[in-house]
């Protein structure tokens, strides 16, 4: 098998696209986007992409820091490990990403932890199928699993591993680094832990099972595996080369493997997994009657609803899904969306006519040395600003008193001043839409002239700020 070299991979990872889609993975979710990091980022992101391509390329990237939380997940305590810094972050998914895609066809087919376009539906169908296109060879069932997988992975063997894959120093040294990062095992929580440890056992387990020893049905899902065969001489043989391939790893096999008929049901993946039939596990079941039992909340309600109807489908759970949600699943399955139901959606409208423009809503002073072009906008916008002085002024006898309404505008950003907007917390790129609210007489006149002479969408505001004694004024060119 041809390794991977650095003038393979480097120029792949260090692309323009690659780099700029790793941004925006990280990046991903409002709150980090606004975070103090993400803004940074945003405002500065060419030169970000050339501090990434520059240090990948020379082959000095590397992870400074980490914090670690304690999480119990269904009664399993682990010690998380998380990074600081977006920009470390970014660097090892623009690494990773490409390095699972060029290794991704050295895996077998018959595993699915993190890995794209596969996953427990997908590995859970395979299964079926292979049950039922071959019972005779699928009738006994060897189970077992590994203890504490990542963190008793050998830092050594897992870098033979990878020197089995990679044969260039730059790449390699890069790589060592993440699996350096603890002082013994690999961290979980690191972007590169999960295919690490496929493409170790891959090469222990996986293909030793499946190419040297012809064993037809073999599934892994992590460290997780079933064996399937026709009688238990075959089954007790492939223990034995199990046993013995992760040994070689330096890694243990829990208590409890043991071989079964396949006919008492295959733990796993979530289901009990039947010849005949599947089942969904009773730890899934009794977590989600006791989830809607307690939830208060219809929005929660749905979506666990919708999840718990997600794992339903694959099984055969119509009278669990009846039972628990009240609700039968040909009709749940046979709600339609909007598109299909012919009502069209209008975002950019209330149903009252006004107009409710897409975007974020900025405050004028984070456009103070931008150039934005104006789209649209609507007058006499209520506020509750000018509602509440309205209250206040009728409060204290002034009856005459009218509501100073503004005018909403729908603009598009042309050229942003990255420190005010910064500053303000709004971050915007060149050519995104937002609005504004504004009760200046000026801006009004020109958002009238401008829709007048048919001009919206086709021109070009400066905005600039008049500090006065007393008061803040803007200024629009």
């Amino acid at each position: 098998m041809k390794r991977i070299k650095d003038t393979d991979i480097i120029p792949l990872i260090i692309a323009p696209a690659n780099i700029r889609q790793s941004i925006f993975k990280v990046l991903k979710g409002t709150s980090r986007k606004e975070s103090k990091q993400g803004r940074e980022i945003l405002a500065h992101i060419d030169q970000v992409e050339a501090w990434l391509a520059a240090e990948i390329s020379a082959g000095v990237f590397r992870l400074s820091c980490f914090g670690e939380e304690m999480i119990v997940q269904r009664g399993k305590a682990r010690r998380i490990q998380f990074l600081y810094s977006y920009y470390e972050k970014i660097g090892i998914h623009a690494i990773m990403n490409i390095v699972e895609q060029l290794t991704y066809n050295r895996l077998i087919r018959t595993t699915g932890a993190s890995l794209k376009r596969r996953g427990t539906h997908d590995l859970l169908a395979l299964i079926r199928r292979d049950m039922a296109a071959d019972p005779d060879g699928t009738r006994y069932t060897y189970t077992d699993d590994i203890s504490k997988f990542y963190e008793s992975i050998d830092q050594g063997v897992m870098m033979d591993c990878l020197r089995h894959y990679f044969k260039g120093p730059l790449i390699l040294a890069m790589l060592e680094r993440f699996v350096r990062l603890m002082p013994h095992g690999l961290s979980i929580g690191l972007r590169s832990s999960q295919h690490y440890g496929n493409l170790l056992l891959s090469l222990y387990l996986d293909h030793v099972l499946k190419s040297r020893e012809r064993n037809k049905h073999y599934y892994r899902y992590c460290d997780d595996k079933r064996l399937m065969a026709g009688t238990k001489s075959e089954l007790w043989h492939g223990a034995h080369i199990i046993e013995r391939q992760v040994e070689k790893a330096k890694l243990t096999i829990k208590p409890g493997a043991r071989i079964f008929p396949t006919a008492d049901g295959v733990d796993f993946l979530g289901y009990v997994i039947r010849p005949t039939h599947v089942r969904i596990r009773k730890s899934n079941k009794q977590r989600t009657a006791r989830k809607l039992k307690k939830i208060k909340s219809k929005t929660r309600r749905r979506e666990v609803i919708a999840s718990f109807y997600s794992l339903c489908k694959h099984a055969d759970a119509k009278n669990l899904f009846y039972k628990l949600t009240g609700i039968k699943m040909a009709d749940y399955s046979k709600l339609k969306t909007l598109s299909e139901l012919g009502i069209p959606s209008t975002p950019g409208q209330r149903a009252d006519g006004t107009k409710n423009f897409l975007g974020r809503e900025v405050p004028l002073r984070a456009l103070v040395g931008s150039t934005i072009c104006i789209v649209d906008f609507q007058s006499g916008i209520s506020t509750k600003y000018s509602r509440k002085a309205l209250r206040e002024a009728l409060e204290n006898g002034e009856t005459e008193a009218v509501e100073k309404t503004k005018y909403l505008i729908s603009a598009r950003m042309v050229s942003p001043h990255r420190a005010n907007l910064n500053a303000a917390g709004a971050v915007l790129k060149k050519g995104e839409p937002f609005k504004f609210f504004t009760g200046y007489p000026d801006m009004w006149t020109i958002c009238d002239k401008l829709r007048e002479a048919g001009l919206l969408e086709q021109n070009v505001v400066t905005i600039e700020r008049e500090d006065n004694r007393k008061f803040t004024e803007f200024r629009f060119t």
